[in-house]
């Protein structure tokens, strides 16, 4: 056994590696930028399994969960993530019509549990819990406020769990959190900001990385064959980030500001929200269940960014604050699963995630509104392995972005926003 269990641990501290290869990791619009792919049941599910809690990826969504695991369990997936939205941007009465750049991102996630007794488990994940991507020409007409940007991050989260009775077990861990955030948008040195013309551009990047601490905690209670309730408990986040802050001028602009333009080290600073999650099953027959869950999260705690620069950076300082105030917001999520034969399950699910962005707030680097998904998946057991799939398509409400010239803002529409998930995942039990 223990043999077996050093094995299963290699095994994800290689999946571990592969997260962290750039582009491997979470780039996918969301509401904020929480994301929730964690296991193709659950996105089947539409993420409604923080009471079932009963597979490995439990970690991730409710770890005291785990206690119904015996012996040791793996499983590692991967989902296929590809969003698209078109935004009509108004400048001078002329409205230019464009189209985020379609990109394709592939999260991985890995899960180990071992029962190490009749009261206590061992509970391992790595998984993202927080990314974005939003990419355009980079000589579209927003450009002045961003045109690339990427935040990418993977969790390696240890719990352990223990057993009261048949009835109640909790949990806790510890999150460990890497976070890379590389940010692009062009400067006007002739400070007007026209999106017509590009004599006086200066392409800008921050690319920063970042290593942050978290906790996190779960109980979860059957109390009885038809019901399970389960909450979890994630912590606020504050993440510093260091890295280079790069400038490349058009010869316009080096000659109209020279020495302006000097690349430097720089920090970044933010924080990313605390999260609390509630579930409740009810299962009518063996072979039958139905949950509903709720996750609130507080992005309130999300008010701004910083960024400081070693050297005076292009616009004259050394210490330079974006302003966020998002609102604290609710996601739903309900999921059916039916079980056909014994080793078969049938899955359907759905949620609506709201955003916190208010009005005046939103921008390119999130162009987002509330979203919905609707979801279907299969899962099958043969003996100790298991293979679960999952397809997601998810929609936003279309929305409009008043104009903030000083930010680089023009009047816009966002429409047509849609995302395409596909997800595999394998298990194994010894």
């Amino acid at each position: 056994m223990r043999t077996k269990f050093t094995a299963c641990i290699s095994m994800l501290i290689i999946l571990m590696g592969l997260a962290t290869v750039p582009g491997f990791s979470t780039k996918a619009e969301a509401a904020g930028f929480a994301i929730y792919e964690w296991g193709s049941r659950g996105n089947a599910l539409g993420g409604a399994v923080i009471a079932k809690a009963d597979d490995p990826s439990a970690i991730a969504w409710n770890p005291a969960g785990i206690t119904q695991l015996e012996g040791t369990h793996i499983q590692a997936g991967v989902a296929m993530i590809s969003p698209m939205m078109d935004l009509s941007t108004t400048y001078n009465g002329v409205t230019t019509k464009s189209s985020m750049t379609k990109n394709t991102f592939f999260p991985p996630n890995a899960y180990i549990t071992h029962q190490i007794n009749d009261n206590i488990w061992l509970g391992v994940g790595t998984f993202t819990r927080f990314g974005l991507g939003t990419e355009f020409d980079e000589k579209w007409s927003g450009r002045y406020a961003s045109y690339n940007t990427a935040i990418e991050s993977y969790s390696f989260n240890p719990n352990l769990a223990y057993k009261f009775n048949e009835y109640v077990s909790i949990a806790a861990g510890l999150e460990f959190m890497k976070v890379r955030a590389d940010l692009r948008k062009k400067l006007d040195a002739s400070g007007v900001k026209d999106p017509t013309t590009y004599t006086f551009d200066v392409d800008q990047r921050i690319l920063v990385n970042g290593f942050t601490p978290g906790a996190n905690a779960a109980i979860h209670i059957t109390p009885n064959d038809q019901w399970a309730i389960g909450l979890s408990w994630r912590s606020k986040m504050s993440h510093s980030a260091s890295g280079s802050a790069s400038y490349n001028p058009s010869a316009a602009a080096a000659a109209a500001l020279p020495n302006s333009f000097q690349d430097s080290d720089v920090k970044m600073t933010m924080k990313t929200p605390h999260m609390v999650f509630a579930g409740v099953e009810y299962k009518p027959l063996d072979n039958l269940n139905f949950e509903f869950d709720a996750i609130w999260s507080l992005w309130s705690d999300y008010s701004h960014l910083t960024y400081e620069f070693e050297n005076v950076n292009a616009i004259g300082r050394t210490s330079v604050t974006s302003d966020k105030k998002w609102n604290d917001v609710w996601r739903f999520q309900f999921g059916v699963e039916y079980l056909p034969i014994e080793d078969l399950a049938l899955r359907v699910g759905y949620f609506y995630d709201q955003s916190p962005i208010p009005d005046g707030y939103i921008d390119y680097m999130l162009p987002t509104s509330d979203r919905q998904n609707i979801s279907f998946g299969i899962g099958w057991k043969y003996e100790n392995f298991k293979i679960d799939a999952a397809y997601n398509y998810l929609w936003m409400k279309d929305r409009t972005i008043e104009a903030r010239p000083t930010e680089g803002i023009l009047q816009t529409e966002i429409s047509n926003s849609r995302t395409h998930i596909v997800s595999l995942d394998l298990g194994f039990e010894f």
